[in-house]
């Protein structure tokens, strides 16, 4: 007998499932456990789209957000203002950089909650490539903080602000996603006419696009990006 596939998610009928593995030409991550939502798939290839004909290099890079496990569950973790908190302070943090380039701070981002009780965020961060070309050194300070003018640092202290965590207490609630095949970081230096690189981008955001673990049925938004 064959089993029908749903084209669409009974949690929100608006949102079309994706089971290709290519996407216009551009590959995916299928999701073992189901499939890829495709409206979030076009979200994506508009946002790196719009990126790369703004600017001619972009650094795009993959984050994870957590929250502390010694953290109580509270009102923090039942909308997404803390993520809105965090895109504030980064983009402090990047004025406070004083590069000779300024950056747009062009985003996507996905909630996830499986069987933990908060949720977590996955980034796709999109920065001008002229006035931040990699995220430097991701170990703490010595004195166990993240006190560092470096990017990763700047991403770790816009978080702790915006949960309202110390920071001596941040260690691997921010982190650089890698590529489980090859072990390296997603991280990358996207030109705007690197075909390649493109489609190995869109490769890695395209993980934030999985049905799976997204808590659509609580009526609490799971995905968005920037608007510019």
């Amino acid at each position: 007998m064959i089993t029908r596939r749903p084209k669409r998610n009974p949690d929100n009928p608006k949102q079309r499932f994706y089971y290709d593995h290519w996407f216009r030409g551009l590959p995916v991550q299928q999701h073992a456990l189901g499939p890829l939502i495709e409206n979030y798939l076009e979200t994506t290839l508009r946002v790196l789209q719009h990126t790369t004909f703004q600017q001619n290099r972009t650094l795009a890079f993959r984050l994870d957000l957590r929250f502390p496990q010694a953290m109580p569950v509270g009102p923090v973790h039942t909308n997404n203002a803390c993520l809105n908190d965090f895109f504030y302070a980064l983009r402090k943090e990047l004025d406070a950089a004083g590069t000779k380039y300024t950056t747009e701070l062009r985003y996507l981002w996905a909630r996830e909650q499986d069987a933990s009780p908060k949720p977590h965020y996955h980034l796709m961060l999109l920065l001008n490539y002229d006035a931040f070309c990699s995220l430097g050194s991701f170990s703490p300070s010595h004195d166990g903080g993240y006190e560092l003018d470096n990017l990763y640092h700047r991403c770790v202290r816009a978080w702790s602000w915006a949960i309202g965590w110390p920071l001596d207490g941040m260690r691997g609630l921010v982190h650089v996603a890698t590529n489980k095949l090859t072990g390296q970081p997603y991280v990358y230096c996207l030109h705007r006419d690197d075909a390649a690189t493109f489609a190995q981008v869109f490769y890695a955001a395209s993980y934030l696009c999985k049905a799976y673990s997204k808590p659509i049925a609580q009526g609490i938004r799971c995905f968005d990006s920037s608007r510019r």
